[in-house]
């Protein structure tokens, strides 16, 4: 390795970007779960207690708990809708959504000032992230949102971080509160009830026993809840990161085996001079594996060095307003060192077991190409797994389909891909060997490509798998794009205008904003849906779905549901949308049971079906049915009129001072819809970006390795009349050729992908897919300007080449 390590520096870089990748992705995952893990908690509080049908506490509750045997203090918690407006009169953004962003000043230990001093009358103390986006400081004053659509100006007393207890997620939740009044003003705001009743036991008390309708969770519990909570979340992180980061090893396995399969190729003399003096095939092929583990190692160790210094870049970027402590654990070390030895030794195996096949006499050979056969039997496994593959993805072509036939159809996505590696070979020699036309160094150059395909392909499987990922995302992305804005624009009415709140996540409108949207003149229809996760029982099974409370009027008056079976009365049932039908097997008329909230479950039945998207309530149900804690949690408002662009002006008149409601229509709800899911593609392209720039450093790798086993050839071109200028373009055109070959395989295969993919996941027919043009474009413009600067070093080095002690004997 020694002897040619300079042949070893792109794929030393190859193998460092993909233990990048996976150290920066389980540092992330550690530094987040550890920055929730060390933020200050509570002690000292023995129980919460709250209700199970989400209503509030009341006072007497909070008098009769305080009054229990071992309770040495009830606090009860205020929760209510705040929300502070900056000074470009736009709301601040919070970590919690403006509805439950309000609560009480209490001396529990709740509340830790950091500047400042407790609010008094007309005052209240901001939390400390809040205060720093808004740029408040104690002394200063603000304007408070509270519900209803009430503001005030009051002067901030003090800035504090929050001190919480128990998981943050679920009605329950302590989330960390923006604003905090104190009492009896918080009750004035927020109302009379209580969220939940801490409690302070003496020491070996136990809870004492609740009303009806009241549970109690003792601080062991809590805290059990929120270590489970936070242990949930490293899991998604490393579940979300880690494939990603596999499929960056993946496109370096590429480049390893393809390179470790070029030395040896070079070295065969080499190898079989050692045979030919006495080395066995096991030495042989232990030094060639040998050779992949200090190599392994070498990027490992680069690679952790890589990856421990772009985790704070990361973190920088996804939480750009929050202290993160950043954590880089012996594990995720270890797991670098593990890919980085694992991946090379074992992309190196196939290369090694035929270096052990090199037999003496190929010492007395000049010809360097290692024996054995050809790529027949590769070309033929390929052909038949890919045939398997378009069998398997046309029966299961049916968008009705459920989910088992739907998931075979993605592993015959994934077998085709598969087969379309194994094709490679036979694809690159099919291609290249028929290039006439071109200048002589683009001639020169594809001929040279065409000379080992097998090499050839090993590189441009590397981009294949990049680039295939990219398409295939991009192409599930552009359909997820068109789905998203034809449903919604078939689905709400051009004449309806949409309320939304404006902190978006979880935030939600109130009932006084609907009660105001009908007040505003003009306005003839009003609505409002109420989206929640639910727990659903149907004859196949249980489930969970998004469903969403409505007024049965809205179908029929401010939307207006594409209806593909029954009808919209939700009177008489529930309107599931057609994909969730299919994938439920629901029909019309089908028993099917609801569990939206706390409450006795709704047993109804489906009367209609409907055109919708996944980011939409799959199931609408009549509002009447819904229980109290769904009510008053309004996800969308919707308005109609006689005079629609009045109706509009009007509305946006009347909540011109509500800056946590914003006012739009279709297409801006459509808009909102297409960037959400936009930036969820982002850290895919993100990842998928490195493996292209992995399968980069393969083509680099085999051009100069290319370069130096054509040594003597070259040195001739030059005797003979080839100018520096020629033999440069040559291996350019060469670096092109490999690198559009792969771009253009790994378009079709994902755009193959992308096309079953987006059958499987949104329910579509596979002609309905949307090619993404734009995202090709790009690819195929930066394949050919990576080919370019690939190039650069390998054809430099080959117009360097000097011309006697090239041809020497």
């Amino acid at each position: 390795m020694f002897s040619h390590k300079g042949r070893l520096v792109a794929t030393l870089c190859a193998i460092a970007l993909g233990v990048a990748a996976t150290v920066a992705g389980w540092a992330l995952a550690d530094s987040i779960t550890a920055t929730l893990a060390e933020r200050p908690v509570r002690d000292g509080t023995g129980a919460w207690v709250s209700t199970s049908t989400g209503a509030a506490l009341t006072e007497a509750d909070r008098g009769r708990l305080a009054a229990a045997p071992g309770v040495q203090g009830a606090a009860g918690v205020r929760v209510g809708h705040a929300g502070l407006v900056g000074p470009d009169g736009k709301l601040v953004r919070s970590a919690t959504a403006p509805d439950r962003a309000g609560t009480n000043w209490d001396n529990t230990g709740r509340f830790r000032l950091t500047a400042g001093t407790a609010p008094g009358a007309a005052e209240v103390a901001v939390h400390r992230a809040d205060a720093e986006r808004a740029g408040l400081a104690p002394g200063q004053s603000v304007r408070v949102l509270l519900g209803e659509g009430r503001a005030e100006q009051v002067r901030v007393a003090g800035v504090f971080d929050y001190l919480t207890m128990g998981p943050d997620s679920g009605d329950a939740a302590d989330v960390v509160p923006s604003v905090a009044y104190p009492e009896p003003a918080a009750g004035d705001r927020f109302g009379a009830g209580y969220h939940r009743i801490e409690l302070v036991l003496a020491p070996g008390a136990s809870p004492p026993a609740m009303a009806p309708g009241q549970q109690v969770a003792t601080g062991a519990e809590l805290a059990a809840a929120a270590r489970a909570d936070i242990e949930a979340s490293r899991t998604d992180l490393r579940l979300t990161v880690l494939p990603l980061a596999a499929i960056a090893l993946l496109a370096g396995m590429f480049v390893i085996g393809n390179t470790f399969t070029v030395l040896i190729t070079q070295r065969t003399r080499q190898l079989a001079l050692l045979r030919a003096v006495g080395a066995t095939r096991r030495q042989v092929r232990r030094t060639v594996i040998a050779e992949a583990a200090v190599l392994g190692l070498a990027g490992g160790t680069l690679g952790c060095l890589l990856g421990t210094g772009l985790g704070p870049v990361v973190l920088a970027l996804l939480q750009p307003d929050e202290e993160m402590v950043y954590r880089v654990s012996p594990l995720a070390i270890g797991l670098g060192y593990l890919v980085a030895i694992g991946v090379t030794v074992l992309a190196a195996y196939g290369p090694a077991r035929r270096a052990s096949k090199v037999t003496p006499m190929a010492a007395l050979r000049s010809d360097p190409v290692l024996g054995g056969r050809a790529f027949t039997g590769r070309t033929v496994a390929g052909a038949v797994l890919l045939a398997a593959a378009v069998a398997g993805v046309l029966a299961t072509a049916d968008p009705s389909s459920e989910n088992l036939p739907r998931i075979v159809g993605l592993v015959s996505a994934a077998a085709g891909a598969g087969g379309l590696l194994l094709l490679t070979p036979a694809l690159a020699a099919l291609c290249f060997r028929r290039f006439r036309r071109g200048s002589p160094a683009a001639r020169l150059g594809v001929r040279n490509a065409a000379r080992d395909p097998r090499r050839t392909a090993g590189s441009a499987a590397a981009i294949t798998v990049g680039l295939g990922l990219v398409c295939a995302f991009g192409t599930l992305s552009a359909t997820l794009t068109e789905l998203i804005a034809s449903t919604i624009r078939a689905n709400v009415p051009v004449t309806t205008t949409v309320l939304r709140p404006a902190a978006g996540g979880q935030a939600v409108l109130g009932p006084g904003d609907l009660a105001r949207l009908s007040e505003v003149p003009g306005v003839t229809a009003v609505a409002g849906s109420r989206d929640r996760l639910a727990d659903i029982s149907y004859p196949g099974g249980e489930t969970q779905r998004n469903v969403s409370a409505i007024e049965p009027s809205a179908l029929t008056g401010v939307l207006s549901p594409q209806i593909t079976a029954g009808d919209a009365d939700l009177t008489r049932g529930v309107v599931v949308s057609r994909n969730q039908a299919d994938m439920l097997g629901l029909g019309v008329g089908d028993p099917i049971t609801l569990r939206p909230g706390a409450g006795s479950p709704i047993a109804t039945r489906v009367t209609g079906v409907y055109e919708a998207t996944e980011l939409q309530a799959s199931i609408y149900y009549d509002l009447a049915l819904a229980p109290a804690e769904v009510r008053d949690r309004i996800s969308l408002g919707y308005a109609t009129g006689v005079d629609p662009a009045a109706v509009r002006k009007s509305i946006e008149a009347a909540f011109a001072d509500r800056p946590d409601v914003l006012v739009t229509d279709r297409e801006g709800l459509a808009e909102q819809g297409i960037e959400s899911q936009r930036l969820a593609f982002v850290l895919l392209y993100a990842m998928f970006g490195v493996a292209v720039v992995i399968a980069v450093f393969g083509v680099v790798n085999t051009l100069a390795l290319s370069v130096l086993e054509r040594t003597r050839e070259i040195g001739m071109m030059r005797a003979i009349g080839a100018s520096r200028s020629l033999v440069r373009r040559m291996v350019q055109a060469e670096s092109i050729a490999i690198s559009l070959f792969g771009a253009g395989l790994g378009v079709v295969t994902g755009l193959g992908a992308g096309t079953v993919m987006q059958h499987a996941m949104l329910g579509q027919s596979l002609g309905d897919a949307s090619v993404p043009l734009d995202v090709i474009a790009i690819c195929l413009l930066g394949m050919v300007l990576a080919a370019v600067l690939a190039a650069l070093w390998p054809a430099r080095r080959a117009a360097r080449t000097e011309v006697l002690p090239a041809i020497a004997p």
